[in-house]
């Protein structure tokens, strides 16, 4: 895979071999200053250590994974918040993670697309979406929804067992006159 861009850490993405003289990894050139745009559905992960008895209050199969309301994840998360049972939360979403992987690890511009919450408060799911995510990921770019972005929850039982309980909330949210295509054909320099 041709990974664009400079390479922050040489380790990874190694595309060609290196010259035999310098030890370095040839560039061709042909990429003036790339930066990479993904479009996500933006989802947070929120790992939590609970008890089989919160799973039973509110209705979850443990071991499975499971669709849940709004109002349902919107409960559960706060009873997790308030109960301090939340281990981990940060950037969830295969294009929002790879917007991040490439911004840190080429140390450079990416742009993402997708819907974030008007209202975060500090320390919410959304606020640690934000955290979480690379400051070389343009994020302004994001449409603002009324509502709460996805949520993935993996609530872990004092025996390991995974319970996944997964709210899309509004991250399908995302109009198409919220994207500017002079962004992406503009830099372009192939």
């Amino acid at each position: 895979m041709r990974f664009p861009g400079r390479r922050k850490h040489r380790h990874y993405f190694p595309v060609e071999k290196k010259d035999p003289v310098t030890n370095k990894i040839k560039v061709d050139g042909k990429l003036k200053h790339p930066y990479v745009v993904g479009m996500d559905q933006t989802i947070v992960d929120i790992e939590a250590h609970v008890s089989r008895e919160l799973l039973d209050q509110f209705d979850l199969k443990i071991g499975l994974s499971q669709l849940v309301s709004s109002d349902l994840a919107e409960e559960l998360y706060r009873h997790i918040f308030d109960n301090d049972l939340i281990v981990d939360q940060h950037a969830g979403g295969t294009i929002g993670n790879t917007m991040h992987n490439y911004s840190v690890l080429a140390d450079d511009r990416s742009v993402l697309y997708g819907v974030m919450s008007e209202n975060i408060k500090v320390g919410n799911y959304a606020y640690r979406y934000l955290c979480n995510t690379s400051s070389r990921v343009d994020l302004q770019h994001l449409q603002p929804v009324d509502g709460p972005i996805g949520r993935a929850f993996t609530l872990i039982t004092e025996d390991g067992e995974r319970t996944f309980a997964i709210d899309s909330g509004v991250m399908n949210k995302l109009t198409p006159e919220f994207i500017d295509e002079d962004l992406i054909k503009t830099h372009l320099h192939l």
